[in-house]
C-alpha cells in the first residue's frame, strides 16, 4: 500500500474530479460494452497492450481489444498520413459491410452507403463511423477489406449534442506495443465546426475528420490512452477557434 500511495503522488490527474456529465458518459459506455458482449465467447480478441480513457474521464485502464489481421497494424502505421482523405459511403461500402458483419453492438442484416456517417482514408487504413441496422453506432478501423477493429459508440439512444461551435469527447484509447502502438479519438461536433486539429506535445499536428455531427482521428503513438493531457484539440468555426485539453472536454 505504501508503494501505491507513493505512486499516487506522481499522478498528474490525481486532483481531477470528473463532472456529473463525464460520470454519466462513463457509466453508459461501460453498460453498452457489457450489454453487447456475447455470453458464449469473448467480444474482444487480445491485441497487445491497451489503454482506454473511459468516456473522456481521463482515467486510464487496461483492457483487451479486437485484433487486426497479422501485419495489418504495421501496414496501417507505416502508411499513415497526418492529413486524411475523406471517403463517401459508396467508396467504402465493402469495408462498411465488413464492419456491419461484426457482432460488436449487433450484426447488421443489410449495409447501405447511407449507413456510413463518417469515413476517412489514411494511407492503407480506413476509419468508419457507421449506424448498424439496430440503430447502434460503431467505429471500425481496418486495412483493405480484411480484419477490422470495432468499438461501440452508442446504443441507439441519441447523445446530447454539443453546445454551438463546440465538441464533446466520447472515447479515446491506445493499443498495441512499442512501434505498433497507435491511438484513437472520437467525439461529437456541433454543425458549426468546420475543421478540427490535434497538436501533440512533441509538436506533431494531426487533422481530424468531421462530418454529420461526428469527428475522429487515429495516429501512431500512445497519447490517446494516456491519463494526462498529452495533446490539445482545436475546433475551428467561421467566427474563430476553441482549443481544449482532453480533460476539459465534456
Amino acid at each position: 500500500m505504501n508503494d501505491l500511495e507513493e505512486l499516487a503522488v506522481l499522478d498528474p490527474a490525481r486532483h481531477n474530479e470528473p463532472t456529473d456529465a463525464q460520470w454519466n458518459r462513463s457509466r453508459a459506455f461501460v453498460e453498452r460494452t457489457m450489454a453487447s458482449a456475447p455470453a458464449s465467447r469473448p467480444r474482444w480478441l487480445a491485441a497487445g497492450a491497451v489503454t482506454v480513457a473511459a468516456a473522456a474521464l481521463g482515467v486510464a485502464g487496461a483492457v483487451v481489444v479486437p485484433a487486426l489481421f497479422p501485419g495489418a497494424t504495421q501496414q496501417a502505421i507505416a502508411s499513415w498520413t497526418a492529413v486524411p482523405t475523406a471517403r463517401t459511403g459508396d467508396q467504402v461500402l465493402d469495408q462498411a459491410k465488413t464492419c456491419g458483419k461484426s457482432d460488436v453492438e449487433g450484426s447488421s442484416t443489410q449495409v447501405r452507403p447511407s449507413d456510413v456517417i463518417l469515413a476517412e482514408q489514411r494511407g492503407d487504413a480506413t476509419m468508419i463511423i457507421m449506424r448498424k441496422t439496430n440503430g447502434h453506432i460503431v467505429e471500425c478501423l481496418g486495412v483493405g477489406d480484411a480484419g477490422f477493429a470495432s468499438m461501440g459508440l452508442t446504443d441507439g439512444t441519441p447523445l446530447p449534442p454539443p453546445p454551438a461551435g463546440k465538441l464533446t469527447l466520447e472515447t479515446r484509447s491506445s493499443y498495441g506495443d512499442g512501434d505498433d502502438m497507435f491511438s484513437n479519438i472520437i467525439g461529437l461536433a456541433d454543425p458549426g465546426v468546420t475543421s478540427i486539429e490535434l497538436r501533440l506535445n512533441d509538436g506533431g499536428t494531426i487533422q481530424a475528420s468531421v462530418k454529420d455531427g461526428w469527428w475522429g482521428a487515429w495516429w501512431p503513438g500512445p497519447e490517446g490512452g494516456e491519463g494526462t493531457d498529452e495533446f490539445t484539440v482545436t475546433a475551428h468555426t467561421a467566427t474563430g477557434k476553441t482549443t481544449y485539453l482532453p480533460s476539459e472536454m465534456p
